[in-house]
C-alpha cells in the first residue's frame, strides 16, 4: 500500500493513517561536491501530530511511499543522492540511519550502490549515505567526490561549513 503523494518544486508530501505528515524534499548539491553529474541530497520530515505517539517511519506503507519516491526521482532525473542524517536533535540517527539503509538494502539492492559514511561535526556523529545506480557510466568518480565531500566535513578547520 502506498499513501497518495503530492508533490511541489521538488518536495514530496504525504499522510500517514496516523495524521502524521511525511515530507521528502530533495535539493540540488551539484556544485557543493564540484561535480560534473547531478547530484542531490534528500531530506525526509516527519512531522508527528500531537495526540499521536505512532512513529509512522518504521510502518511499512511510509517506506514503501518513501522508496516509491525516491524511485520516481532517480528515473526522473538520473543523478546520484546523498541522504544526510542528522543526530544531533534527537539522538536517533543512527537508528534512522540502519532504518533507511535497510529499505534501500532490500528494495533496491539489485538497482543501486549504497555508500554509507560517518561526519562528526562539532563532536556530534551524523551518517550520511551515497544512492547511486548500479548503471550509472561514473559510479567511481562520484563515490571519489563524496568521500572527498566527506572528509572535508570531518576535518576540524571545515566543521560544518561545508555541509549543505
Amino acid at each position: 500500500m502506498l499513501y497518495p503523494v503530492t508533490e511541489e518544486n521538488c518536495v514530496f508530501y504525504f499522510e500517514t493513517e496516523t495524521g502524521n505528515k511525511v515530507s521528502v524534499e530533495f535539493t540540488e548539491l551539484t556544485d557543493a561536491f564540484e561535480a560534473v553529474f547531478p547530484i542531490y541530497c534528500v531530506d525526509i520530515y516527519n512531522k508527528v501530530v500531537s495526540n499521536s505517539r505512532a512513529n509512522d517511519l518504521s510502518g511499512s506503507a511510509t517506506r514503501d511511499t518513501i522508496v516509491s519516491i525516491i524511485r520516481h526521482f532517480f528515473d526522473k532525473f538520473d543523478c546520484a543522492l546523498v541522504a544526510f542524517i542528522d543526530t544531533s536533535t534527537d539522538h536517533k540517527g543512527r537508528a534512522r540511519h540502519r532504518l533507511f539503509k535497510s529499505w534501500f538494502t532490500t528494495f533496491a539492492s539489485e538497482d543501486f550502490i549504497i555508500e554509507p559514511r560517518e561526519i562528526f561535526v562539532s563532536g556530534s556523529e551524523s551518517y550520511s549515505l551515497l544512492i547511486i545506480r548500479k548503471s550509472y557510466g561514473n559510479t567511481a568518480m562520484i563515490i571519489d567526490a563524496f568521500d572527498k565531500f566527506i572528509r572535508l566535513a570531518n576535518t576540524p578547520n571545515g566543521e560544518g561549513e561545508n555541509l549543505p
